[in-house]
């Protein structure tokens, strides 16, 4: 099986989870944290490169404040319970979005992170926080004016937050829309809509669609 390079997933149906499951939504979004560790280790196993999440968009701000709490809390969570198994799997962990308007704690939590993983090399998982991508655009225009130089569309993704095409998108929960992520990415990736919430996806799920990748064609718009 040959492995995409990147590979973006929406992880949506937390909150759907939890309410089916008659829990708390802080337990849907702990869940979530837990099915992205394996995924991101299964990823790394098939021999994909780069994995990049979505785990906070820039609307996300408009969700109730204990949800939002909630979310920055898990930011920490993450941190201390799940950075010693990604270490000891060689995964790098990347953040992507308007980092410096989240919370002092959260961003201690990304920096660490981000230092304790610094030195890997074969595995990145990127994950988008307070990211959209209309906010990319404006802070790419931003970048390339900082450095003197004017955008077109061969050098675009030398100034947005992810500077690689994506080859395969992925949304869980059963919705079909990009939900203003990684646009500038996404012009020729393959995309797949899974029905299953984010806490029940699995490996096997990669699997199948990582074999469905193999037989697509891609054209790049030829």
């Amino acid at each position: 099986m040959n492995a995409p390079s990147t590979v973006a997933i929406v992880m949506d149906g937390n909150r759907r989870w939890a309410k089916k499951n008659n829990l708390p939504i802080s337990q849907g979004h702990r869940a979530g944290i837990e099915s992205l560790t394996r995924i991101a280790k299964s990823a790394k196993k098939f021999g994909i490169k780069n994995l990049v999440v979505y785990a906070f968009s820039t609307e996300n701000w408009n969700r109730k404040k204990f949800e939002v709490n909630a979310l920055m809390n898990l930011i920490n969570f993450g941190a201390d319970i799940k950075l010693d198994e990604l270490v000891a799997n060689e995964v790098k962990i990347e953040f992507i979005g308007d980092l410096d308007a989240l919370p002092k704690a959260a961003r201690q939590a990304l920096h660490h992170c981000v230092d304790a993983t610094k030195n890997f090399n074969d595995f990145t998982l990127t994950v988008a926080l307070n990211y959209g991508s209309s906010w990319d655009f404006v802070h790419a225009i931003s970048n390339a004016s900082k450095n003197k130089k004017l955008i077109n569309e061969s050098n675009l993704l030398e100034f947005t937050s992810l500077t690689n095409q994506v080859d395969i998108f992925i949304r869980t929960g059963g919705e079909q829309r990009l939900s203003n992520f990684l646009l500038p990415n996404l012009a020729y990736s393959e995309l797949f809509f899974v029905e299953k919430m984010w806490p029940d996806f699995i490996e096997a799920d990669l699997i199948e669609i990582l074999k469905e990748f193999e037989n697509r064609k891609r054209r790049f718009g030829v």
